[in-house]
Formats: C-alpha cells, structure tokens, sequence
C-alpha cells in the first residue's frame, strides 16, 4: 500500500485542477494540458481502498480523488506517488466514476515524468504504430536502451506482460532510423506480424506495449525473415546484466 507523503503536496494547485476540469474538453488545447500537467504533479488528491482499479483497457491504475469540502483526508500527490507507481507497474486514473473519468496517465506517462520531469515529450515519432518498413535509402544504427532510457524495473515488468501475452522468452532490440534528414530512435520486441491474424491485431498488441512507454517512444515490429531480428536479445539477459 502507497504511504501518504504530505510535504511537497499543495492543496493550492488541488483546486487549480477543480478549476481546469471545468473547462469543457472541447475547449481544452496545448495551454490547458501545458497548464493542467504543472498543476497536476504536486496536488493534493485522497486515494480510495482498494487504491487500484482496473480500466477498461485492462491495465492498472492508482486511484487519485479530488478531496471532499471541509473534510479530513489523507494526502496523496503524483510527484510522491512516481516511485511506487513505477515500481508497481500502475498508471493513474483521477476521479473514476461509472462510465467517465476525469483525466487518465498511463504507466508510460508516468515514467516519462520519472525520467524528464515531464508528463508528455515532444519529439519527432513516426505516424502509426505497425510494421516499420525499411527504405533502402535508410541508415540503421543499432543498439540497446540505456538505463536511463528504459529503466530495469520497466524492463522487468515488460517482460512479464509480453510473457502473459504469449511470449516465451521475451526479446529486444533499439535501432535509430535515419530518413530524410530526419532521426527516429525506436523499440521492437519479438512481436512479429506473423504471430497475428490481421494488421489490427497486430497495433493493438504494439500500442498495449506503447502502454508501458513514454509516448514519444516508437515501437515497431519486424517480419521474422528481417536481418533486423537477429539483433533481438533476451530481456532476461540484460535484466541480469543491468543487477
């Protein structure tokens, strides 16, 4: 169970956000996320028990409500949260209700807060999620993610989705695609195009991975005829390399 932290939690930007979700979606452009993100990170939220949810999407959540007027509550606030939310594997879903929910991060999200500071990253990234195709005026560079850019507890914890997801011994492998003057550094997993029925099975399995990730980060998947695949390594084994 996540432990209260009450200190860096601010009450004042508690209400910041009450005011910004009265905004109606509709209305809400990049100032509103920019300024909803800066709020959000030290507000002061009360937690439910259980603390976790399942979403529709079948993921897990950290439970965060606005505070009840006038009335005692135990503080909780997504900058003292982000550890435990990593270690965990949760994401976090701010005041669920039945069929609605007022703002939704993904564990992705989160460990993009855990590594920049900052919620959302803008950088280049390719269009969809898919079948990466090779142009033969493409550069490749290959190599595996840092520590820095996909911590060993995400690792550990991707590992074990794709093993529930079917895979047996879970590989990985980061390359940087060079086009048109343009560099785009991406993630592929030995998720193949053949293992699935149609293209649409295919992204759905890519973007749950996309789940566990910062959304600037680009995941692809290659046939397994690819020379690309050859550089794949167990996710075990830089588990174990990175102890």
């Amino acid at each position: 169970m996540a432990e209260n932290q009450q200190p860096e939690c601010d009450i004042n930007k508690t209400q910041e956000v009450l005011n910004l979700f009265q905004i109606p979606r509709e209305k809400r452009g990049e100032e509103w996320i920019q300024r909803f993100h800066d709020a959000v990170k030290t507000a002061s939220f009360a937690s439910v028990t259980p603390q976790t949810t399942t979403g529709p999407d079948r993921f897990p959540y950290f439970v965060l409500n606005t505070p009840e007027p006038n009335q005692p509550f135990t503080s909780f606030c997504i900058s003292n949260l982000t550890e435990y939310l990593i270690q965990n594997g949760l994401g976090v879903v701010i005041n669920p209700v039945e069929g609605d929910v007022d703002w939704v991060f993904s564990y992705g999200d989160i460990l993009n807060l855990y590594l920049r500071g900052e919620f959302l990253t803008n950088e280049n990234k390719l269009p969809e999620y898919g079948t990466e195709k090779i142009e033969k005026d493409d550069q490749i560079l290959v190599a595996q993610p840092s520590e820095e850019y996909l911590p060993r507890v995400t690792r550990d914890i991707l590992k074990s989705f794709l093993i529930y997801t079917g895979v047996a011994n879970p590989k990985i492998m980061m390359f940087i695609q060079k086009r048109d003057g343009q560099s785009y550094q991406q993630l592929a997993f030995n998720v193949h195009p053949e293992d699935f029925g149609t293209n649409e099975d295919l992204n759905f399995r890519l973007q749950q991975i996309s789940w566990f990730l910062p959304r600037h980060y680009i995941v692809s998947a290659f046939p397994k005829s690819s020379n690309l695949v050859n550089n794949l390594v167990d996710l075990e084994f830089l588990l174990k390399m990175s102890c």
